[in-house]
């Protein structure tokens, strides 16, 4: 994971399933609720973002959409593509360093909460420090070998 995340530079490529993304950004964040937790967040080319969370070991890959269209069942589940996702974290994310990118580009301070399914998470996010946009994600969790970095 380690080396993973140090290959990832202002003139890397990544490649999944076939297809390579420009990375654009690399943030590092925290939460409010957990400030020892931290994860990068690359914003990458056609709109996708990829999530690396160390401590978990976890790695996502998705497809930034605006206005998604989802059923909310209660305050832990909600249904996306006849699929139904159980909460598995909530709180308030800031950065603690843009490592490559510009600020404007990045997410900054953000509302969130996340949603799990087999191998999907939907991670809902309104960005308090622009107007309260949208900021919702529908990613694959990924293993390491399943991603390269040029």
């Amino acid at each position: 994971m380690e080396k993973l995340i140090k290959s990832i530079t202002n003139t890397s490529e990544i490649s999944f399933k076939g297809k390579s993304y420009e990375v654009l950004t690399k943030t590092w964040y925290s939460i409010e609720e957990d400030v020892n937790t931290q994860y990068i967040k690359c914003e990458l080319s056609d709109n996708k973002v990829l999530v690396i969370i160390p401590d978990d070991t976890l790695i996502y890959i998705g497809q930034i959409i605006e206005d998604m269209d989802y059923l909310r069942k209660d305050e832990n589940k909600l249904v996306y593509q006849n699929q139904e996702y159980s909460k598995v974290g909530e709180g308030h994310q800031f950065i603690t360093r843009v490592e490559f990118g510009s600020i404007e580009k990045v997410e900054g301070k953000c509302e969130f909460e996340d949603f799990e399914s087999d191998n999907h998470i939907i991670s809902l996010g309104i960005l308090t420090n622009k107007n309260n946009i949208r900021a919702d994600v529908f990613a694959e969790i990924i293993s390491l070998d399943e991603i390269s970095v040029s």
